[in-house]
Order: structure tokens, then C-alpha cells, then sequence
């Protein structure tokens, strides 16, 4: 049965993932058992090619977990190979204005009567279309309304074009890029004033549009500051960063 991650993600309901940045199958084979309510392939910022993608959605298919993956940047080539793989949702960075957000959302949906943007080449032979099994109709029904389109607001030029953004039918996240809005700030520090008023305005335009909020977190001691500001879907930390904490952690305990 197809993940109904967007209806998840869309809830609101409380979701905990980390990023995945080792390409590795096995890896994520690992994660994927933990419990987690998703993971996240990150493309952007590290180095997976096509072939890694592949096999690392495939591996997280082994356990049913949402998988989603990071796109370098808002393609559509990119997004499209993603959700042909057969992701449960792309994470699109830098979205700047309403043209970014209209982009994004042509070229992760299939045109239909509920996504007239939509311009996402059909193809049914891939994972997503159960390598043929699915008919065109269930098929675009099935990438339309069960697959998540989280866009990523990162830079002062977002935040500006904050309302015009959430006015966008079909990005249903907004993710806040804390460390890019302070460099785009030109802050030192992501808990500067000014990255935290930003947010605030995203907070503020998010709920008005009635659209979830995530963020990423490099430990849990935070949570509860953004649970309390409406944030709903967290990604803590990596795959990388776990492993080095354990790391530390041993040879702390063995010296």
C-alpha cells in the first residue's frame, strides 16, 4: 500500500526524522527499522548520484517508512527523478517568491482539475508506478494526493514574500532553514533576534494559511521551544552526526 505521507505531514500530528547523508543502503536499511516517523536522502548537501537514490529508497521501502528526499535545487528534473523512484516527498530548498513555490508545485504534480500548474511528465514504469501496474488514473491520483511537497524557506527575500508564498495552494510545509536565513541575515547566530523575528513572520503567515510547520534541529533539547511556536514535523540531526556523537560518547567512557 502507497504511504499517504502527505495526509500525515498535513495533519499536523507530531513527526521526528533525520537526514540521511551517507549514501549507503544498507545504512539506510538500519534507520529505517528505528521507529522514526520518516527520513530524509539529502541531495542538496551531500553526495548522492542517481543510482544511490535508487537503492536507498528502495531500502527504506523495506520497512514502509516515508522516505523523502532533499533536492539540490527546484528542477524538474531533480523532483522528478526523486518521485519516479518512489519517494514519499521532496524537499525543495530556497523558494523565494510565488513563481519559486508555482514551479515547484508544476513540476512535482501531474496536471489535473485539483493541480492545473501541474506539468510533471507521466511515466508508470518506475518504482512510483509499480513498475506498470498502476493505470495513468491511479497513478497521477495516487503522486497528487499522497506524495509531500515540503518547501524550504532559507533566505531574507523568502521571509519578505512570506504571504504571497503561502497563498500558493499545494506546498503543504513550510521548512525553516535556520543556519541560510542567518547567513542570509548576515547574522553569526541562528538564535540572533533577527533569524528569530523572521521566523516569527513565517510562523505567522504559515498559520494563517492554515500550513505545517518544520524545522530542522541539530539535537531534541529544542523541541519544545518550536512545539510551543506550532512546529510539527522535526528532522534532528543526521545519520552523521549520531554516529559521531556515539562515537565520542564511547571513548569518552573508555578513557
Amino acid at each position: 500500500m502507497a504511504s499517504d505521507f502527505r495526509a500525515l505531514v498535513k495533519s499536523g500530528k507530531e513527526l521526528i526524522g533525520i537526514f540521511i547523508k551517507t549514501p549507503n543502503y544498507q545504512l539506510v536499511e538500519i534507520v529505517s527499522s528505528c521507529n522514526l516517523s520518516f527520513i530524509v536522502l539529502d541531495a542538496e548537501h551531500a553526495p548522492f548520484d542517481r543510482s544511490e537514490l535508487d537503492t536507498s529508497i528502495m531500502a527504506a521501502k523495506s520497512s514502509s517508512i516515508p522516505v523523502m528526499v532533499r533536492v539540490p535545487k527546484s528542477s524538474d528534473e531533480y523532483i522528478l527523478n526523486a518521485l519516479d523512484q518512489g519517494a514519499d516527498g521532496v524537499l525543495v530548498p530556497h523558494i523565494n517568491s510565488i513563481d519559486d513555490a508555482k514551479d515547484v508545485i508544476s513540476f512535482a504534480k501531474y496536471r489535473d482539475a485539483n493541480f492545473p500548474l501541474g506539468k510533471r511528465g507521466f511515466s508508470n514504469s518506475s518504482r512510483s508506478g509499480n513498475y506498470g501496474s498502476l493505470s495513468l488514473s491511479k497513478m497521477i491520483d495516487k503522486a497528487n494526493n499522497k506524495t509531500a511537497l515540503i518547501c524550504q524557506i532559507e533566505e531574507k527575500q523568502a521571509v519578505d514574500n512570506i504571504d504571497d508564498i503561502v497563498s500558493q495552494e499545494g506546498i503543504d510545509c513550510l521548512f525553516i532553514g535556520t543556519a541560510d536565513l542567518a547567513v542570509s541575515l548576515d547574522c553569526v547566530d541562528i538564535n540572533d533576534s533577527r533569524v528569530i523575528n523572521s521566523i516569527d513572520r513565517v510562523v505567522i503567515a504559515a498559520k494563517k494559511a492554515n500550513i505545517p510547520l518544520g524545522i530542522y534541529l541539530s539535537d531534541s533539547r529544542a523541541i519544545d521551544t518550536w512545539r510551543d511556536k506550532g512546529f510539527s514535523l522535526f528532522i534532528i540531526g543526521s545519520d552523521q552526526t549520531l554516529l559521531k556523537s556515539a562515537l565520542k560518547n564511547l571513548t569518552e567512557q573508555l578513557n
